[in-house]
């Protein structure tokens, strides 16, 4: 992390580098808010987390550059200044940047419910609002479209094709649980099939990330699953202790046994290591891992829906705050982020699902992605967190998950320690 004495400077060196770009792309201003050459004069800041997505971001804004004019600063940020700036932009109106992404599983009902944001339909009109997968996720019960997807990402379920496909393998599961070896479609077949291959230490069943934010992923897989939250949206109570979220906790506790030790030290990235090196049987972890597993493993591996009734969005919210120094540049960035060029630019360089319906249907895009239509089908069934406090939250979620996997309490104990002790006297939507 960057000095405070150090960041006047760093801050001085980016307005001279924004003002040499802006210079140098659209001429001097002509005085009606134009360059010389007639192009809108002016620049667009933009606040976005540090990864790939951001990355395809930055690379792809020199094309919406020369096109429009309109030079574009990313600030790329670590996970705990993006929260800080997020909330000062879009809470306390600080008035930096033009667009500020956020995230789409975990801010998307604090920015439903409280945030200062600008409706973006003027900027893109109906016929785009319209095209966007679950665009009705992100409008508000006024109408406002308050929140544009860079990309979609979501959970899927991965496993090894080859033991799936083996002939003893599927006479010995069939003897032993009366049914046929098949990719699980339900959580209790994910756990019998993860219990029948747990053969450490050549071969573990699952892989789950024991660290805070990796193991309470987790915890929403399994509770979005069975088609349940953390809130409830009619009445804005918390729900941690309903039945499916008890279920959840079991199925965590259940799912651990069949890990390969230290992983209470892990994330899902190790997982993907784990998985690689042969030692894991399936696992759910998010849509890009098929592009860093698919390569080095081949028809060793596969990739299937996830289990249950609805899963994990996964995505980066772009928005407008209230206080945005250049709206209407703003609003030319994110309508270009939507367009299929760069959509189909980012697909290919991240392996993510494009966010237009008719993006979905292209033929291009098939050539893009893989198994696009079956990413299609998840893609309908995706949702996010029932919360406006969702940090906090997610640590309370896997101290509680810590408390069942040392026999602390039992899922219900756990359970019902969140909601009644925990959290006491909180709303879902505060």
């Amino acid at each position: 992390m960057r000095s405070k004495k150090a960041r006047p400077i760093a801050l001085g060196a980016a307005m001279a580098m924004t003002l040499a770009i802006a210079l140098s792309a659209c001429g001097e201003d002509g005085g009606d808010g134009k360059a010389a050459d007639g192009k809108p004069a002016g620049t667009v800041k933009v606040l976005a987390v540090e990864g790939p997505e951001t990355d395809a971001l930055e690379e792809g804004a020199k094309a919406f550059t020369k096109e429009s004019g309109i030079a574009v600063t990313v600030d790329k940020v670590a996970r705990d200044l993006w929260s800080q700036r997020k909330v000062a932009e879009l809470a306390q109106d600080a008035g930096t940047y033009d667009v500020v992404f956020v995230g789409g599983g975990d801010d998307s009902q604090w920015l439903l419910e409280h945030a200062h944001v600008q409706d973006l339909a003027p900027h893109l009109g109906d016929d785009v609002v319209n095209d966007i997968v679950n665009h009705e996720l992100f409008t508000r019960d006024d109408g406002s479209f308050v929140g544009a997807p860079q990309y979609l990402n979501f959970p899927m379920l991965f496993y090894r094709a080859d033991l799936f496909g083996d002939p003893g393998e599927q006479k010995v599961f069939k003897d032993k649980y009366g049914r046929d070896l098949a990719v699980p479609t339900t959580f209790d077949e994910l756990v019998e099939v993860a219990e029948f291959f747990h053969r450490p230490p050549e071969l573990y069943g699952t892989c789950i990330g024991g660290v805070d934010w990796s193991v309470f992923i987790d915890d929403t897989y399994f509770t979005y699953g069975q088609d349940s939250n953390f809130g409830d949206l009619d009445t804005g109570e918390l729900t941690l202790n309903s039945p499916e979220h008890i279920k959840s906790l079991q199925y965590i506790k259940d799912l651990t046994a069949f890990n390969a030790p230290g992983w209470e030290t892990q994330s899902f990235f190790d997982c993907d290591n784990q998985v690689q090196a042969g030692t894991v049987a399936l696992y759910q972890n998010w849509l890009y891992a098929w592009d860093v597993l698919k390569e080095p493993m081949g028809d060793k591996i596969a990739m299937a829906p996830p289990p249950g009734a609805k899963t994990h969005l996964g995505a980066m919210l772009a928005t407008i705050p209230e206080a945005a120094p250049n709206p209407e540049g703003a609003g030319e960035f994110i309508a270009w982020m939507l367009t299929d060029a760069y959509q189909l630019d980012q697909t290919e360089a991240t392996g993510n699902l494009p966010v237009r319906l008719s993006q979905l249907d292209s033929a291009d895009f098939a050539e893009a992605l893989d198994q696009i239509g079956m990413l299609k089908d998840v893609a309908q069934r995706l949702t996010y967190q029932f919360t406006t406090w969702s940090g906090e939250l997610s640590t309370g979620v896997a101290e509680a998950i810590a408390k069942v996997y040392q026999g602390e309490m039992t899922p219900t104990e756990a359970a019902n320690w969140l909601q009644n002790d925990k959290f006491a006297g909180r709303k879902a939507l505060e």
